[in-house]
C-alpha cells in the first residue's frame, strides 16, 4: 500500500511540475536586424555566437541571432557584433 501510494504522489509530482518548464523554456524565433541600433533595442549589450567570442563582455550568447546577423552588423568577424563601446 505504501508503495502504491509514493508511486502516485510522484507521478502526480511529475506531471504538475512538467507544463511548468515546457512553458517557460519558450524562446523568441531569432530575427535579421537592419543595424547595430535596432539589434541594441533588444540586446543592449550585444550578441556573441559562443563564450569565448564574448569574453569578459556582457554580450549575449545567441548563436541563431548571430548566424542571421552576421554578414552586415559583424564587420571585424571577431564573433561579436553591436558590442557597445567601451571608455
Amino acid at each position: 500500500m505504501r508503495k502504491i501510494i509514493t508511486s502516485l504522489f510522484l507521478s502526480g509530482l511529475v506531471l504538475s511540475v512538467a507544463p511548468i518548464t515546457s512553458a517557460s523554456a519558450k524562446e523568441i524565433p531569432p530575427k535579421k536586424y537592419s543595424s547595430c541600433a535596432a539589434l541594441r533595442k533588444d540586446y543592449p549589450n550585444g550578441v556573441a555566437v559562443d563564450w569565448y567570442s564574448r569574453g569578459t563582455s556582457k554580450a549575449a550568447v545567441k548563436n541563431e541571432v548571430y548566424n542571421l546577423n552576421y554578414r552586415k552588423l559583424d564587420k571585424k568577424a571577431t564573433g561579436l557584433m553591436c558590442a557597445p563601446k567601451t571608455k
